[in-house]
């Protein structure tokens, strides 16, 4: 062979390795944006995910490894097909094992522990398009109805036309930006900033005490989520405005970490509710981390994040009686409890969700590490449950006895404890195995509440017969209504996205053509007072229908570039914000 020939075949080898690191770099080019890879290119790159391309002869690879300066790797395991030649453009050790001729059924990118779903996705490209698009006409439906009949107030009641009214802050809107700007809804995008911009007044005088959990989890989620997106200065203007309102929720003096529960915006007055006895309540005063944390980021000014730390800190050095799980109601100074009631669902759930969301989001901070693993590692053990029938579920606790009734909002810790499995945490892969298996059995049976109901829609809570295993929502101080809620869907996505296995996306398909069966009326979504009875309608489309549920069920179908989820946290109303340096 001349020495033409083989220049020329190093060159066309070269040229060749670098049209795959493009493709394989294109699907993050933009977080937004659904990129779908050409299809001129998508015969290569499945060529590149089984292959073969290596077998020529060893020249060819040793000039590969001149040209990379990695002389001392040049026979490159051409017999075993091993493809080094991608590990020297990078450098990268001398026995590579690259698993590309396994055939596995997905291509875990790099080893990237988030995002599993890439070759199944495009193998299923077609129907993935066709279903995300069903869900992205749902929620124009859903934001024209809400238009039409409730603009610029908080949620839409369609069965009656008109509205509700709890916030005074255009609720819908503001919750729905992020889910309008990642489907590429231009037009109603527009609409809800236009409206934010000129009529949001977040310190106007509604005469109505708002809840401080919400405000922060929905408005000023979505004003440091919305930044984080576009960059619009606007919002990070509405963010530090509210961020300020909101810290006059906090007592003056230090000695209480602790915000309250309510506040009127216009006044700065705070209150207490009177049915905790003045009590706070574990997952509102803990539901601030992200939000505060990424507002002291994007604005420069710390002393969002010192509030932070001070109810951090505070929480960090409660001690209850099993470690890692604090009762539900604490005392406004931190001093003790307030009863002895534990949960993972309703008035304790973010409290957990956030640890594990701000040890990923700080890049490994070690006090919200040491909480996480240690709530995690007691829920388990005293909370985790597995019924006759094989069902995992998470129950609360009142005086120490597990009541065998779980909610539809713990839910989301099925997603939880699988991120926390992916993530490694606790750097233990036998422990990791057995998050990952809680949070699969956890969100298989809240897809069973789902199918085995007769509208196939879940109820708010169920209880699980210890001796048969039964599943029943009647009775046993359980309740039966559906309110559109997100948290079953939002672990089915981060299931689907850390395993990359369809059935996820199968039953988030059954839960969706669920709501579109029974909840999609004339004049917008509405849910149910009884998921046995599919007239039993409750007149109110949820500003959380829009902000996560629709959201989850449209990534659900959605490629891993789009929010992927190694570059963002969702909060709590599922606003993804952007991991620091990611």
């Amino acid at each position: 062979m001349t020495i033409k020939i083989k220049l020329f075949l190093a060159v066309a080898i070269v040229a060749f390795l670098i049209g795959i690191s493009t493709i394989l770099s294109f699907e993050g080019a933009n977080k937004i944006d659904v990129h779908r890879i050409p299809d001129k290119w998508k015969d290569v790159l499945q060529k590149k995910v089984n292959t073969n391309n290596n077998n020529n002869n060893n020249n060819n690879n040793n000039n590969n490894n001149n040209n990379n300066n990695n002389n001392n790797n040049n026979n490159n395991n051409n017999n075993q097909n091993n493809n080094n030649n991608n590990n020297n453009n990078n450098n990268n050790n001398n026995n590579n094992n690259n698993n590309n001729n396994n055939n596995k059924k997905n291509n875990n990118r790099g080893g990237n522990p988030y995002n599993k779903i890439d070759e199944i996705y495009y193998q299923n490209e077609e129907l993935n398009i066709q279903r995300s698009e069903e869900v992205r006409g749902a929620m124009k439906y859903a934001w024209e109805k809400y238009k039409e009949f409730a603009w610029g107030q908080d949620e839409l009641q369609p069965l009656t036309k008109n509205y509700k009214e709890w916030f005074g802050l255009g609720l819908t809107i503001v919750d729905s930006l992020d889910t309008l700007k990642i489907m590429n809804l231009d037009k109603e995008y527009k609409e809800g900033r236009d409206w934010v911009a000129n009529e949001l007044k977040q310190s106007k005088d509604t005469g109505m005490s708002i809840s401080v959990f919400e405000t922060i989890i929905r408005v000023l989620g979505s004003h440091v989520t919305m930044y984080g997106l576009t960059n619009d200065e606007m919002y990070l203007e509405k963010a530090i405005e509210i961020g300020d309102l909101l810290l006059y929720a906090f007592p003056d003096d230090h000695k209480r970490p602790f915000p309250a529960s309510q506040i009127r915006l216009a006044t700065h007055d705070k209150t207490y509710p009177g049915w905790t006895g003045g009590c706070v309540i574990l997952a509102e005063v803990a539901t601030l981390f992200l939000e505060f944390n990424e507002l002291s980021r994007i604005s420069g000014d710390p002393k969002y994040k010192e509030y932070s730390d001070r109810v951090v800190d505070a929480l960090s050095k409660m001690k209850p009686n099993i470690p890692g799980l604090l009762p539900v109601f604490l005392n406004q100074d931190a001093s003790g409890f307030c009863g002895s009631l534990i949960s993972v669902g309703g008035l304790g759930d973010s409290y957990y969700e956030y640890l594990l969301k701000m040890w990923l989001y700080t890049n490994g901070e070690e006090v919200y590490k040491r909480l996480f693993i240690e709530s995690a590692d007691s829920i388990i053990q005293h909370m985790y449950k597995v019924s006759p029938k094989g069902d995992g579920y998470i129950t609360t606790l009142d005086y120490g006895s597990a009541t065998n009734k779980q909610e539809h909002l713990t839910c989301f810790a099925g997603g939880m404890f699988a991120l926390a499995a992916a993530a490694n945490i606790t750097g233990d892969d036998e422990k990791s195995r057995k998050y990952m298996e809680v949070g699969e059995k956890v969100t298989k049976t809240c897809v069973k509440t789902y199918l085995t109901s007769p509208t196939g829609l879940a109820p708010e809570s169920f209880h699980i017969d210890p001796n048969s295993g039964d599943i029943r929502w009647n009775g046993h101080g359980t309740l039966s209504w559906y309110i559109l809620r997100p948290e079953t869907v939002e672990s089915l996505f981060i299931l689907y996205r850390l395993t990359g296995d369809t059935q996820y996306q199968e039953w988030s398909w059954k839960i969706f053509e669920a709501i579109q069966d029974v909840c999609k009326k004339e004049n917008g979504y509405t849910g149910l007072k009884n998921v046995d009875d599919r007239n039993a309608l409750d007149n109110n489309q949820q500003s959380f229908f829009m902000a996560e549920t629709l959201k989850y069920l449209y990534l659900s179908f959605q490629p891993s570039s789009v929010i992927p989820l190694d570059k963002y946290i969702f909060n709590t109303e599922a606003h993804p914000i952007p991991i620091p340096n990611k």
